[in-house]
This record gives structure tokens, sequence and C-alpha cells, in this order.
């Protein structure tokens, strides 16, 4: 990216943007009750909740919702947000949805995930829309609470009504996602920069974290230094970086400015970037959804592997102890 090839810019559209009463009078289904199903269900009007009889089912009643079994749900809302996990989501849309869907019904997703790698392939009778907040459900539902928004975005896939579009805003503006202000995108976008910053964005933060942890302690140092230097102070540093303008240069004394500014492109170099731009291709052409896809067929061996090795890693005596002293301090 340089002056002479800038950025992409999209229009930010705002709550003045978008008309709630279009799906007002409308009965919206969360087609399950995780992350994203808790907080979109409460900060939208008139919701029953499609689910399974399990412990998010009695959350949602305790929350004060109707729960009702996803068929059910889909034979009586006008609206369905799909909210269900992406591994799940084609054997629940083939058994419990797609039998049940009418002409004129809305299939809101939060991630262009199924829709854009052909997971599966609704009628062409209905409206097919993405709303989508940049964050996670708890996140959405506290700044909610407050009066706030986070940032998101909105598309649509399939347009029958000539409405999908201003339906796609409504419910943005439902969820609060205008408060703060969302952007227009197609479902591919939005899941190749989501996958992205999964895998080699902010996802991988955590391997980097880990990775320089571990070259501490090797080193000599204290597994205490070594983690107060990396994830303790990890917090500290994004909370920095949210408030403040890069522009503005000063992070923390001259010597860690210094540092940073003139030494950290030493270890994000060019094959930093040139390994990104390949796991960008990757993900673009779907190579890492069908990787996925066997990895689920196959019972998810690597998966539970990976798990297993994070869980017994040896930073996690030294984690224990600085959650235990965050609790005790009121963080």
């Amino acid at each position: 990216m340089t002056k002479e090839n800038p950025a992409r810019r999209d229009r930010l559209y705002l709550e003045e943007d978008a008309d709630l009463s279009i799906i007002q009078n409308r009965l919206i289904a969360s087609i399950g009750y995780g992350s994203q199903g808790h907080a979109q269900a409460q900060n939208l009007l008139d919701v029953i909740v499609g689910n399974q009889e399990d412990r998010y089912a009695d959350i949602a009643r305790a929350d004060g919702f109707e729960v009702v079994p996803i068929a059910q749900a889909v034979k009586r809302a006008d609206i369905l947000l799909m909210l269900v996990p992406d591994e799940l989501q084609m054997s629940i849309y083939h058994a419990e949805i797609e039998p049940h869907l009418r002409e004129g019904q809305v299939l809101d997703f939060a991630s262009g995930y199924a829709m854009h790698f052909g997971l599966f392939r609704p009628p062409s009778n209905i409206d097919i829309v993405l709303s989508v907040p940049a964050s996670l459900g708890e996140v959405l539902r506290e700044r909610y609470v407050r009066g706030e928004g986070v940032f998101g975005h909105f598309g649509v896939h399939q347009d029958y009504s000539g409405q999908a579009r201003q339906i796609a805003m409504s419910l943005a503006k439902g969820m609060g996602l205008l408060r703060f202000g969302s952007c227009e995108c197609t479902f591919g976008e939005e899941v190749g920069v989501n996958l992205f910053a999964e895998t080699a964005g902010l996802g991988a933060i955590m391997k980097y974290l880990l990775t320089a942890y571990e070259v501490l302690v090797e080193a000599g140092y204290s597994a205490e230094s070594a983690y107060s230097e990396t994830f303790y102070e990890l917090q500290f540093f994004a909370e920095y970086l949210c408030k403040s303008k890069l522009g503005d240069t000063q992070f923390g004394s001259s010597t860690s400015t210094y540092l940073i500014l003139r030494r950290s492109g030493e270890v994000v170099d060019d094959h930093v970037r040139q390994q990104m731009r390949a796991m960008l291709k990757r993900i673009e052409s779907g190579e890492l959804v069908r990787d996925w896809n066997l990895e689920q067929i196959a019972g998810s061996p690597v998966l539970h592997q990976l798990k297993r090795e994070i869980a017994e890693h040896p930073i996690r005596d030294v984690e224990a102890l600085f959650l235990e002293r965050k609790e005790k301090t009121g963080w």
C-alpha cells in the first residue's frame, strides 16, 4: 500500500441511514443462543429462540425468551438469525430449517462462511442477508446496554423481496451496530477478512506471544518476567493502541518507542508479509475451509491434539498465578 495505490475506502453507515420500522412487527427467531445468539436476541425486539434442549435453552428461558424446537421456530418466524456454529450449520439447515422455509422469509447470517463457500443452497424465494458485529457477543451486549455499539458489517447475498438491503441495515440498527457505524460488504469479503484475522492477524497474536515467552524462558529469564512482558502487558498495549493514533508515535518511553519503530520490523519482516499474502490466497481459494471440513469428517483429531498441547503448555502455572492475582485485585 502506497500513496499511489491507497487502500479502498467504504462508507460508514450510521443509525440515521436505516429504518428500524422495516423489521418491526416481524417475528424474529434466533437459531441458537450462544455468544452471538444471546446478544443479538436481547438487542432486537419480538424474538423467539429456536434451540435444542440443552443448557443454552435453559439460559434463554432464564433471560425471558420463549424457546421452541428449531423447526417450529422456522415455521413461525419471518426473520431467521442463523447463529449456530459454522460446523453445525449444514446439518441443522438440511434437517430442521430447509423443510420448513416459506416464500418471503429472511435468512440472516453472522458470517459469510456458509453461503460464500456453498455449504448449502437456500431456495431462491427468500432474502439472504448478513448483519455481523466485529466483536464477541458478550461485548456487543455490554456496549448495547451502555447505549453504545460496535463496528460491524452488513450485506446481501440474495434479494428476493427487493428490500433485502434495507432489511439488513434495519437488523444492524436493531443490534446496535449503527450506533458506532457499519460498512456494507459481500459475504465473500466478510469471511475473507474474518478468516484472515483468525489465521494471520489477531488470531496469530497468541502464537506470537507464546513464542516470545518461550524464547525468553529458554534464555534463562523467569517465567514471571517473561509472562509479564508478553501476555500480561498485552491488555495495556492494546488499550493504548485503541485509544490513540499510530501517528502519535510515543509508545511509553523514548527507548521503547525507538526500539518498536526501529527494530520490530526485523522480526515482522518481508518474510512475514509474504506468509500473510500466501495465507490470504489459501483462504480465498477455499483451501482452509476444505481442510477444516476434512478435519471434521475425521472427528477433529488434529484440533483435539492442538487443544491438549496448549492446555498442557508449561506457561499454565505462571498464567494461573497472574489470573489469580488479577481476580484478587479486582480486574
